[in-house]
């Protein structure tokens, strides 16, 4: 296959170069056309010249990043795993052994993958995992305060107390929230919208998410949520009460007077007072390749 790599040579432990991800995927059998560092350049490279894969070397920024630029394009997407969390890998089941990774490509198949669309009636922007209000966004503030771990498993452990300390300490916010015409308006410490079902530091806050359906997971978390909250950054499978609540849907409305939201675990900040975002499935919008799909 005639490959176009991405490679974000800062992600997760940082202990991977280009040069050894030039020799799994040529070792593969597979040629290597372009080798960038940005999503701009990648862009640039496949007008270029058309390849027929698109590698991502990264973590979950990377690679969303890189999935909302090529929405709408042919070429399907495929990662090898260098971040912390690599949710997005870990949802489409991919492998984490680059060599087995790369081996696999010549007989996968590419397989649709929603995006979210976003708007505030100003800025409208693509998501690959997930938008949300409330505990999240002032979690990911936290954890860009105390700075990154040793390693990839001690930054997961530090980013999963984070959470909890904000889960434990967050007070309930009012929201305005319509779920294809379903009034969903309550008090939450966590207002998500999920397209895969990790959140953050691999938090599996909707595992019934499916990137492929055309809908999303909508996550409401009340204060009597609260211990359920704390029991996933434990790693703890939650049910019944303690479980926060999750529709499904196409269409969702959010109104919240808060100043930041995040969009793929990056900080959106905008002026005060109540603001409306409307939210959408771009069904399909990329191809990622399946390895299990023969």
């Amino acid at each position: 296959m005639r490959v176009a790599l991405l490679h974000n040579p800062s992600a997760g432990g940082e202990d991977h170069d280009a040069g050894a991800l030039r020799e799994v995927i040529q070792g593969a059998g597979h040629e290597l056309v372009h080798l960038v560092g940005g999503v701009g350049a990648l862009t640039a490279a496949l007008h270029e010249e058309p390849c027929d894969l698109v590698v991502v070397a990264g973590g979950d920024g990377t690679v969303g990043r890189a999935a909302c630029a090529l929405s709408g394009w042919k070429v399907p997407i495929t990662i090898l795993p260098l971040g912390t969390a690599n949710n997005t890998a870990h949802s489409l089941d991919l492998s984490m052994q680059h060599e087995q990774a790369a081996r696999s490509w010549h007989r996968a198949r590419a397989v649709p993958f929603d995006l979210g669309l976003i708007s505030d009636g100003t800025v409208r922007r693509h998501f690959a995992e997930a938008v949300g209000w409330g505990l999240f966004p002032s979690a990911i503030a936290k954890a860009q305060e105390r700075g990154r771990g040793e390693s990839v498993g001690h930054t997961l452990e530090s980013d999963r107390e984070v959470f909890r300390a904000v889960a434990r300490a967050s007070s309930p916010r009012e929201y305005r929230i319509e779920l294809d015409g379903k009034d969903l308006s309550g008090a939450y410490l966590l207002v998500e919208i999920m397209n895969v079902p990790l959140l953050g530091p691999r938090l599996p806050l909707s595992p019934s998410s499916d990137p492929a359906d055309g809908l999303f997971e909508l996550v409401l978390a009340s204060d009597a949520h609260r211990a359920g909250l704390e029991a996933l950054a434990n790693g703890a499978a939650v049910t019944g009460p303690s479980a926060p609540r999750v529709e499904r849907g196409a269409h969702i409305r959010v109104e919240s007077s808060e100043r930041v939201l995040h969009c793929d675990g990056k900080l959106w900040r905008h002026g005060g007072g109540g603001r409306a975002f409307e939210i959408d499935v771009d069904v399909g919008a990329v191809q990622y390749l399946a390895e299990g799909a023969a």
